[in-house]
């Protein structure tokens, strides 16, 4: 039997992955999402091991009111897996400023948050594990994914500060850094891309990086291989600061560290199609005052209608 353990982001993709495969591993799991009819599932599960609680990463109060439901079954938690996540799509130069709150709100400060509540047990007990699912994103940043990669460039630094902070307390900290998974993550994250992919100068662009980005997830292994990554940092006794899955990412990860900027610049334009895109200069700049509206709920692109953007949580990366 291993100790508890709450996931957050747990209500699809790799956070119900997680959840699942803990709880049949022995964890007693806590499953953490905004709605808990999207948990229901979940319950019934694993010798009833997985326990709902809902939770707005976003929202410190919601994270409080949730511990004390962990507190009052008489549970100290060994682990944290900080998995909820959303993925904010478009060319930087039309994305709003509530956009980017929005992918730090849940990301960043969410994460932040839940680990600052949770962490006063872990250090008093002495041992402890933190998970942060990362991504492949937070050291290759591709194009259109900029607010995401910088968010998960984040959780990257913010990762080796606290491992660093927490080695003389027992606990350790991993991150796990997913590539392509087949989850509903790319769904949403297509469906973002779309906005933005039918007029203004980034529009062939976004179509050929969508069209590259689309054979992505529907390819990549299931979730249960981050699963997988994630119980081996809970459980092993020297866990690795950094997972990356599928290990077949390893080698653009390598290409990233040691070849100069300019050829994996090159190497991506041509994976991705970008080399090939129409550039349409005459189309009006986001950013000029054309008169139209370009503040929030707009896509920036002459006052048309704002983009349907990914606000799925399973925390996979793309």
């Amino acid at each position: 039997m291993h100790h508890p353990v709450l996931i957050t982001g747990a209500s699809s993709g790799i956070g119900e992955a997680c959840a699942v495969h803990l709880a049949h591993k022995g964890f007693r799991v806590f499953a953490a999402a905004r709605r808990l009819d999207r948990l229901e599932e979940l319950s019934g599960l694993a010798g009833g091991r997985i326990t709902p609680l809902r939770m707005d990463v976003a929202d410190e109060a919601s994270v409080v009111a949730a511990l004390e439901v962990v507190a009052d079954a008489g549970v100290r938690l060994y682990g944290l897996v900080n998995n909820a996540g959303v993925s904010v799509m478009g060319p930087l130069e039309a994305l709003s400023l509530e956009d980017w709150r929005r992918q730090y709100e849940t990301n960043v400060f969410g994460l932040a948050t839940v680990t600052r509540l949770v962490l006063p047990q872990l250090r008093a007990a002495g041992a402890g594990r933190i998970v942060n699912i990362g991504s492949v994103a937070g050291r290759i940043a591709a194009p259109f994914q900029g607010a995401y990669a910088s968010s998960k460039h984040a959780v990257e630094g913010l990762s080796d500060a606290l491992r660093r902070e927490l080695a003389p307390h027992g606990v350790k900290v991993s991150v796990v850094r997913p590539g392509f998974i087949n989850t509903p993550f790319g769904a949403a994250e297509q469906d973002a891309l779309a906005s933005f992919a039918d007029a203004g100068p980034y529009a062939d662009q976004v179509r050929r990086f969508k069209a590259w980005h689309a054979k992505g997830h529907p390819a990549a292994p299931p979730p249960g291989v981050v699963a997988e990554a994630v119980y081996h940092a809970l459980t092993a006794a020297r866990p690795r600061a950094r997972y990356v899955v599928p290990r077949r990412m390893l080698g653009a990860l390598a290409l990233r560290n040691l070849a100069p900027t300019f050829m994996v610049d090159r190497i991506f334009e041509r994976v991705t199609g970008l080399d090939r895109a129409d550039l349409d200069h005459a189309s009006p700049d986001p950013a000029s005052p054309d008169g139209a509206d370009h503040g929030p709920g707009t896509a920036g692109r002459g006052g048309a209608a704002g983009p349907v953007r990914s606000t799925a949580t399973p925390g996979d990366a793309s």
